[in-house]
């Protein structure tokens, strides 16, 4: 459940675009999620794992005005739910992103 409230914002503030650019929020979504499960399913680092969604955070807040705060606040409190959600659970980027958040058309 906590893995779904971060995936939640990432498209929340994806999908605070335009309706036309459901295209563009599909993307986002494969995207971040196709990294978020390579990085967790290589030998990388918790450390770089953090990196990479601070990273995501610090781009969504450029894209939409304080959001960058409030991504950090959800990947402090909630990444160790992530990381267990994708190796636990096997998600999928492409369910992930069309059927649990309805990003992609």
């Amino acid at each position: 459940m906590k893995v779904l409230i971060l995936l939640s914002a990432f498209v929340l503030a994806a999908s605070a675009l335009p309706q036309t650019r459901n295209e563009l929020t599909c993307d986002i979504c494969m995207d971040i999620m196709t990294d978020l499960d390579n990085f967790i399913t290589s030998e990388s680092t918790e450390q770089e794992i953090v990196d990479f969604v601070k990273q995501i955070c610090s781009t969504l807040g450029a894209i939409i005005p304080g959001f960058e705060d409030t991504c950090n606040l959800l990947v402090g409190s909630q990444l160790p739910a992530i990381i267990e959600g994708f190796v636990n659970d096997n998600m999928d980027p492409t369910t992930v992103c069309t059927d649990l958040f309805g990003a992609c058309p």
